[in-house]
């Protein structure tokens, strides 16, 4: 695999990176040109999102999306709109236009139309923000989900869709959410994937040396290519 790895022992350094890199390859200085963000949850990029909301960029050019969410009002503990509203866009981020992907109907799989619809009309993805769980999904991919196939997908039709994911001690109680396909997330210019600890960075080679298929961050890997950097802070968290 052609990805880039840069491994940190120290979690502010690591941030303080992020938070670099982020401003390179959203920087507006040299056109102006609106671009998109898109954002993962978790709590691996609390820290990092605190310190980029703070960042002197061009904030009302970049817009702001989720990689994925789970079925939950705004105001829920395991909403993702919340947390970015309590990290990164609470400080001069706040700017930013931002597109939620939760909306009024029942299920995630009714909305996915039109919330791809929404998604369709972003400017160009300048950067994307993933994350791995312990299972190795990232995004909403979860291996034993019936639409995880489809959603993988790099030749998707639509760029958001609905899962419906059995309960582990990953999922929780979250069982329904909405999540990016792999068609999207190959639109992305850059992706950067935020690692903490040993066990999680062991577990994302293993996955990089064997079947890029057998697994939801293999297929993301082999979408992007040399374009995913990702960052991995070593040493137990």
């Amino acid at each position: 695999m052609s990805f880039r790895l840069t491994k940190y022992r120290d979690d502010a350094a690591m941030t303080k990176a992020l938070v670099v890199a982020s401003c390179n390859a959203l920087d507006m200085s040299q056109n102006g040109t609106p671009q998109s963000l898109l954002l993962s949850g978790g709590s691996s990029p609390v820290a990092f999102y605190t310190a980029l909301g703070a960042a002197p960029l061009d904030w009302s050019h970049i817009h702001m999306a989720l990689v994925d969410e789970r079925w939950v009002d705004a105001d829920n503990d395991g909403s993702n709109t919340r947390l970015i509203n309590t990290t990164l866009r609470a400080q001069a981020a706040g700017a930013a236009p931002f597109v939620e992907m939760k909306t009024l109907h029942p299920t995630p799989q009714e909305a996915a139309p039109l919330v791809a619809a929404d998604y369709a009309k972003l400017p160009p993805i300048g950067l994307s923000i993933l994350g791995m769980g312990p299972d190795a999904h990232t995004a909403s991919w979860f291996e034993k989900a019936a639409e995880y196939d489809a959603v993988s997908a790099a030749d998707a039709p639509l760029g958001v869709a609905g899962i419906t994911v059995p309960e582990t001690s990953v999922t929780g109680i979250y069982l329904d959410r909405i999540t990016i396909t792999g068609s999207f997330l190959g639109g992305s210019a850059q992706v950067f994937l935020i690692l903490k600890g040993d066990t999680r960075l062991s577990l994302f080679e293993q996955c990089m040396n064997q079947d890029l298929s057998a697994s939801p961050i293999g297929r993301a890997a082999k979408i992007l290519g040399d374009r995913l950097h990702v960052f991995a802070l070593t040493g137990e968290q």
